[in-house]
């Protein structure tokens, strides 16, 4: 998403600071977060669970109270660390739990937390082989087959190792899962090749974002090879790729590999791999809330490479930054609506670099002021994580995308909790970083959802 990194710009931090107080958790108590949560079954291998604390159970009629935090932070203005008190409320069934229209959203506790079944208990409705020995030999046909099938329940489509060389498109209400029958996901891949400018060829685009009329080039998201809008949308033990060498040009060269846009969607044991813009999470308008849920998965890239205005959740993942184009650039750029309390979060995962990496010189992140919402833009926590020592461990924050807007931790929503790795906070706290030191004895809260700033304009 956007450009590459550009410095300078004027500070356009937004909201107030209020004192700190307690959290507000899904209308619980004495500000205890909610918890559990039921799934649902044809979206996404829900697993149970009760109603969250202090709501009414979905069984019985009621509806339960929307989640909300507010985020209290200790650590330095460069460095915002969650308190104890704030991270309970950032959560994975707090981060799922709720989806619909921005102010009138619909609690439903989604937890698809503890993963979807093993391939081998799935019953195949559909086998693609590129030899001609299952019923299709393409994966995008028998994705069309299926959602032509106008099937109610869940539709398995296995696919047998190969590289298929296709974009794809899952669009519809038939709730299909994708699949490879063997856990070592590099068996089955589909890639191509389109990016930001490349000419639009008619013949080669995803019917999921078709350039408009009156478009040359495809744009980023119209460069994706796969992109599901479909609700409880799932993927298991394959790898998705955007191929194009991106080294090869100077601009114009995002190039996607997924596009998330529907609800409940889950990913588990999936490889993403690209280099600027690999994945966009992202929902169908910035009124909207869409859920996507990426579990043992790996993604890679350089610039950007998870970004969009969706939420999702990564858990158990591996993220790593590709050194082979350039070294000094960014994992996540959130686009997040102003009004959304959640937007990214990556827990119980590592965050590396590859073996050509230096040390101290990528960024976790920066906030996207996409024009399309209401800036400023961008939701995230990372928690739980290791973090290896590439990351600017000072100050691994920096200026927000197309606005230029610097990091300023009373101005952006992106915060860290107990990390650790070399380049964690910990360490650096460790190591007498003084970068890392608490700037105060108090916490700082930041009400999540309060007033914007003016918007900016954005870059695509």
């Amino acid at each position: 998403m956007g450009g590459d990194l550009a410095a300078g710009g004027t500070s356009n931090a937004g909201g107030n600071v209020p004192a700190a107080g307690t959290i507000a958790t899904g209308g619980t108590n004495g500000g205890t977060p909610a918890i559990g949560g039921t799934g649902n079954a044809a979206a996404g291998g829900a697993n149970g669970g009760t109603p969250a604390t202090g709501g009414t159970s979905i069984a019985d009629g009621g509806t339960p109270p929307a989640a909300t935090c507010a985020a209290a932070y200790t650590g330095s203005p460069t460095r915002p660390l969650l308190t104890d008190a704030s991270a309970a409320c950032f959560t994975i069934q707090n981060y799922l739990a709720q989806a619909g229209t921005l102010g009138a959203l619909v609690r439903d506790d989604w937890d698809p937390s503890g993963g979807l079944p093993a391939a081998s208990t799935y019953a195949p409705s559909y086998t693609v082989a590129a030899d001609g020995s299952g019923t299709h030999t393409t994966v995008q046909a028998a994705i069309t087959e299926a959602n032509g099938s106008g099937s109610k329940t869940r539709v398995f489509i296995l696919v047998k190792p190969g590289t298929y060389r296709e974009l794809v498109c899952v669009k519809g209400s038939v709730p299909i899962t994708l699949y490879g029958a063997d856990t070592d996901a590099t068996k089955v891949t589909i890639a191509f090749d389109n990016y930001n400018a490349k000419p639009v060829d008619p013949a080669k685009t995803n019917a999921c974002s078709v350039p408009s009329a009156a478009a040359t080039s495809y744009g980023t998201g119209g460069s994706s090879t796969f992109f599901s809008s479909s609700p409880g949308f799932q993927a298991q033990n394959l790898t998705i790729a955007n191929d194009f060498a991106e080294g090869s040009l100077t601009s114009g060269i995002q190039a996607v590999a997924l596009t998330v846009q529907g609800d409940q969607q889950v990913f588990q044991n999936v490889r993403l791999i690209g280099n600027q813009d690999t994945l966009q999470v992202k929902s169908s308008s910035t009124s909207l809330v869409a859920r996507s849920y990426f579990k043992d998965s790996y993604i890679e890239g350089d610039t950007d490479f998870i970004f969009g205005r969706g939420t999702a959740v990564f858990d158990g993942c591996t993220i790593t930054y590709v050194s082979g184009r350039k070294t000094d650039s960014t994992h996540i750029s959130p686009s997040t609506e102003a009004a959304n309390i959640f937007g990214l979060l990556i827990v119980n995962s590592k965050m590396v670099g590859d073996s050509g990496m230096p040390i101290g010189t990528a960024y976790l992140g920066r906030a996207w002021d996409d024009s399309s919402g209401t800036a400023p833009n961008g939701q995230a926590v990372i928690r739980n994580t290791e973090i290896a020592g590439h990351i600017k461990i000072a100050a691994p924050w920096t200026s927000a995308a197309t606005s230029n807007r610097p990091f300023s931790a009373s101005g952006n929503r992106l915060y860290e909790y107990q990390n650790t790795g070399v380049g964690s906070a910990s360490a650096a706290l460790d190591g007498g970083g003084s970068a890392d030191a608490p700037a105060a004895e108090d916490a700082r809260a930041i009400t999540e959802g309060g007033q914007p700033d003016a918007g900016a304009s954005a870059d695509r």
